[in-house]
């Protein structure tokens, strides 16, 4: 890429600044009224359970996709300043989630808006005093491929991917995708296999509890690479 001497006139050294560490955490989730045991009364799930669509499932969500998409790990950004006369620059977020921009290099993103990112990037370029006033241009050029696993107890187990710029899906309608329940499957019990901060976290969500609609919580919302298993019912 040609580097117009408006960028790279003031310093050539670049500065390692993270912009912020946003991510999604750990949701607890914790529902007061369980289902009853499917074991000891089968009639307390209705038989159409275990074929849930992806239509019922999408109604059954209970939350909004997130309009504002959030940078990921393996996003391609380009990157592109006003009145620059060098081509956009294309850069792939790294797994520590950052990109490398001219003059301010490694800068992290991951976890905000593109509009955020801009933001943070021009206040950095004004304090630093490469520009007075930048306009910093952001898009994302490729989105990661991001998924969940959905295994166990369902007709198809299968990696259901997330649509395009939503940072998480419903439990239900992950499993309404993989197929919907087998006939011996515990709903009251799946479990979610999830990395948080470096470690490995097991949640219990009592999906029967949506299906019935006993709890008042809003849906229990997956994060990409979430592993859901759907355990056996124990007769």
């Amino acid at each position: 890429m040609n580097r117009p001497a408006s960028i790279f006139t003031h310093r050539s050294a670049f500065l390692r600044r993270p912009l912020s560490a946003a991510y999604a955490g750990l949701m607890a989730t914790t529902l007061l009224t369980a289902a009853p045991d499917p074991a000891s009364s089968p009639a307390a799930i209705p038989s159409a359970l275990p074929y849930i669509t992806p239509n019922s499932a999408e109604e059954t969500a209970a939350s909004p996709a997130n309009t504002d998409y959030r940078i990921v790990p393996n996003d391609q950004i380009k990157f592109h300043i006003t009145g620059e006369t060098d081509d956009p620059l294309i850069q792939r977020v790294t797994s520590q989630g950052e990109i490398s921009i001219p003059l301010l290099g490694a800068v992290k993103v991951a976890g905000l808006t593109l509009r955020e990112s801009e933001t943070a990037m021009e206040k950095l370029y004004r304090t630093e005093g490469y520009f007075i006033n930048p306009q910093v241009i952001l898009s994302v050029d490729t989105y990661a491929p991001r998924n969940v696993s959905v295994l166990g107890q369902v007709n198809n187990p299968n990696q259901i991917d997330f649509p395009i710029e939503r940072g998480e899906i419903g439990i239900v309608t992950a499993i309404a995708r993989a197929g919907g329940f087998t006939r011996v499957a515990q709903i009251d019990a799946v479990k979610v296999m999830r990395r948080v901060n470096g470690k490995d976290v097991s949640i219990t969500v009592n999906v029967a509890a949506y299906l019935n609609k006993t709890t008042q919580d809003d849906q229990f919302q997956l994060l990409p690479d979430d592993i859901v298993f759907v355990p056996e019912r124990v007769f």
